[in-house]
């Protein structure tokens, strides 16, 4: 541990004062500090949610760019835009709770690149459909991150995406697959307008709690 360090004196002071470039080392009791409380938390499931929180800030973005599309003036969707700005809101939410987990756990978060989200959409039922899509992905994600929990012997993993993700998913996935048919039976102009004076309160999950 005390390798490549050296003791040496400021004059001015007349205090001793230590140097290192231990600087991985040092790094590393730091983590150490961190893994105190771990347990029971295998590194494959340590990865697993680093790909969910992950996937979680993808759907955040692709929920904005989608938002702010039908914000446009050659689009003017209000009710569709506060929709999918409050789905942003809700996948941001999403990943820091698991984030907050992770610390919890005594794990590393590890951020990747967000992909560049889809820019533009033809009308309102392609971007509900592209949403359902994106949730059913993440939905996956999460049972896939559940049975992996089960499989390494994780109750409190399993606990927490059974308590605080999976029913919620679900009823997510009920609304949009609604407003899809609802559209679907609307398409036209007065329908697509009165859809949008609808959805100005609509909301693909509950209120977001305070965790």
């Amino acid at each position: 541990m005390f390798q490549n360090m050296f003791i040496g004196f400021m004059p001015s002071t007349g205090r001793a004062v230590i140097r290192t470039n231990m600087s991985k080392n040092c790094a590393q009791i730091l983590r150490r500090f961190c893994m105190i409380m771990r347990q029971n938390f295998a590194k494959s499931c340590e990865d697993k949610l680093n790909d969910q929180i992950n996937l979680e800030l993808k759907a955040c973005h692709q929920y904005l760019a989608m938002a702010y599309h039908f914000d446009r003036a050659d689009v003017s969707s209000p009710g569709i835009h506060s929709f999918f700005l409050k789905a942003s809101m809700e996948e941001r939410d999403h990943a820091e709770h698991i984030m907050k987990y992770m610390n919890k756990r005594g794990g590393l978060i590890r951020l990747s690149t967000v992909p560049e989200p889809l820019a533009d959409f033809g009308d309102a039922l392609g971007a509900l459909k592209h949403a359902l899509q994106m949730e059913l992905e993440v939905n996956q994600h999460l049972l896939d991150v559940h049975a992996l929990a089960g499989k390494e012997n994780d109750p409190n993993l399993c606990d927490f995406i059974e308590a605080n993700f999976l029913q919620e998913q679900v009823d997510g996935q009920k609304i949009l697959a609604d407003f899809i048919r609802q559209l679907e039976r609307a398409k036209s102009d007065i329908g697509e307008y009165m859809f949008d004076k609808y959805m100005a309160s609509a909301g693909m999950h509950q209120e977001i709690k305070k965790r």
